[in-house]
């Protein structure tokens, strides 16, 4: 089989990977946006033939890993009649952000799979589908397998969070591939081990019992760390708030905790600036009516910790001054620190600052560590590596020594 990176040789983000068979069955995985920062990029709209241009089709299907909008957030572009594979839950995560961010969801129809069972392209291409523990939910990762070859595609992994467990079993199952595309996020940062989230629920508690009131500033799609601040709040007997964004994933996925499966103590916060929001035009009726019964005023007459988003800063204003809380507050700030770059978040921290919010970070890592790189490549002993979704391949270098092809964007590979 043919391999070529379309995107993702030097970017940590919007890779596009094309696999290609003797006989011409022709599949994509992913078909992301560019995350914030690769400016030089992001600005053009990305044009591939027989692939975004809708007069013609030389693509067969296109694959997802999961729902972050550096893998799918440029679906839309996809030509209608090329098939497009997502899980159930990631297509649900994805068009209930676009509908909170001003986005067009995904209106077209696609194709689901289960986790485990083969999908075959053609009766040439066989692409089998297994969850991996990442920081969205029911993220997958593919084995691939054409003309007598298998390839293992990971998407974004990493084996410290709650699903970190199968990780090893998952491996083992799939066996000796030949070729493996991983993703190197962390190849720019060295990190042997990260922090597992059950280290992170210790390291909350004690913030937790240093302050009063927190606020937590956390990706809403991030259920594992909305499960392990739920805990910490059960822990140290804090109210537990879920601004709409976050209630409305939580309520839409199974066990996790939100205010309408009537968790003990959750309630909800709806910021003003949703009952004023026209885009969709659907959206107060679908998204604020449903839920103001879970709204709480009770929630706020004690301790409590509660998830805000930087478009919140009135109505984090509103509680400091009306309601006379957030005197012993922080603000723990559990995402990568590169979105501090952004302007408006950077405005946002500053203004907590300016009230008396004190920053706390904590947060790991939603991407694989040195020490799981090194655990997948002992278990599946693949004869090359091609790293991608890195800026940094010099460091897969020094980890898988001579099994990594070094090579460019749109550079052919034949495994």
């Amino acid at each position: 089989m043919e391999v070529r990176i379309l995107k993702g040789t030097n970017q940590i983000g919007g890779c596009i990977t094309e696999i290609t068979s003797n006989k011409g069955t022709k599949i994509i995985i992913d078909f992301g946006e560019d995350l914030v920062g690769d400016y030089n990029i992001k600005k053009q709209k990305l044009e591939i033939n027989g692939l975004t241009n809708h007069k013609s089709k030389n693509y067969d299907a296109v694959f997802i890993t999961h729902c972050h909008g550096d893998h799918i957030g440029l679906v839309n572009d996809i030509n209608n009649e090329i098939d497009i594979y997502i899980e159930e839950k990631t297509k649900l995560i994805y068009n209930l952000t676009s509908d909170f961010i001003g986005k067009t969801p995904i209106l077209r129809k696609t194709k689901t799979f289960k986790f485990n069972r083969p999908i075959l392209i053609k009766k040439d291409i066989k692409i089998t589908p297994y969850l991996v523990d990442h920081s969205a939910f029911n993220s997958c990762m593919f084995l691939v397998e054409a003309d007598g070859k298998k390839l293992l595609h990971t998407g974004d992994y990493r084996n410290h969070g709650r699903k970190g467990k199968i990780f090893l079993e998952t491996i083992k199952k799939i066996g000796k591939v030949d070729a493996l595309i991983t993703e190197g996020t962390t190849f720019s940062k060295n990190v042997t081990k990260y922090k597992t989230e059950d280290e992170l629920f210790s390291d909350s508690i004690e913030i937790f019992q240093k302050y009063d009131d927190i606020l937590i500033l956390q990706s809403s799609t991030n259920v594992d760390r909305i499960v392990t601040f739920y805990k910490a709040a059960v822990k140290t007997k804090k109210n537990f708030i879920e601004d709409l964004f976050t209630g409305v994933i939580a309520s839409n996925l199974k066990n996790i905790p939100n205010p309408v499966a009537s968790y003990r103590n959750v309630s909800l916060f709806i910021s003003n600036k949703y009952y004023k929001k026209t885009n969709p035009p659907y959206f107060v009726s679908k998204y604020v009516e449903p839920m103001e019964i879970y709204k709480s005023n009770v929630a706020f007459a004690k301790d409590f910790c509660m998830f805000v988003k930087p478009s919140m800063l009135n109505d984090i204003k509103m509680l400091k001054n009306k309601k006379h809380k957030l005197k012993n507050a922080c603000i723990i700030y559990s995402m990568w620190e590169g979105y501090k770059k952004d302007l408006k978040m950077k405005r946002f921290l500053d203004e907590l600052s300016k009230l008396g919010i004190h920053e706390e970070f904590l947060h790991t890592s939603g991407h694989a560590d040195i020490k799981t790189m090194k655990l997948l490549e002992e278990v599946i002993n693949p004869q090359i590596i091609i790293p991608i979704h890195t800026d940094n391949k010099e460091v897969a270098k020094e980890i898988f020594k001579n099994k990594v092809i070094d090579i460019k964007d749109k550079e052919k590979v034949i495994i």
